[in-house]
């Protein structure tokens, strides 16, 4: 038995505000929880469904055509559309899978720029090819707000890497 004194028992407590385990584990292998790689293998796995289904609501024919086919009834898609959802998705999925988490941070960054740059193209209507054929297109607000977020994401990436390095 152990003896207990007040509300303490004889168990060493474990206190991690130091670092200790999980900080010393994390600091010898800072690639395994990154959050770049998490948040880019997620989204990949999004990305590669959103161009699944867009093809089996589009099909293949007319591979730039606007075919008025929406996903959710709300995002224009035709197959080309679907074949850079499916590239984007594998590559981001590619990523999350490789050691170096500065390969997700870098694809999450300039990922995340493209698509910005992609949103500004759609407001400014110069995206027929992508079936987006109005400037306020619910695709050009979906194009900025994931563009803005793999950004930040990128950079949090980053800078959860240099704090571990200087830790």
């Amino acid at each position: 038995m152990s003896a207990e004194v007040g509300n303490e028992s004889s168990e060493p407590r474990r206190d991690f505000s130091s670092g200790g385990e999980p900080a010393r584990a994390l600091k010898n292998n800072p690639e395994r929880l990154s959050i770049a790689r998490v948040i880019a293998g997620a989204v990949g796995v999004v990305y590669i469904l959103i161009g699944l289904i867009g093809f089996a609501v589009t099909g293949f024919d007319g591979i730039v055509a606007n075919q008025d086919e929406a996903i959710l009834t709300l995002f224009a898609v035709n197959p080309f559309h679907n074949v850079v959802h499916l590239v984007v998705g594998v590559g981001l999925l590619g990523v999350s899978l490789v050691r170096e988490a500065a390969l997700a941070e870098g694809a999450l960054i300039g990922g995340g720029l493209v698509y910005l740059l992609a949103a500004v193209l759609g407001f400014f209507n110069q995206l027929p090819i992508l079936a987006i054929d109005t400037p306020l297109a619910p695709d050009n607000f979906l194009h900025l707000a994931s563009g803005a977020a793999a950004l930040l994401f990128g950079m949090a990436g980053a800078l959860q890497a240099r704090r571990l390095r200087e830790a």
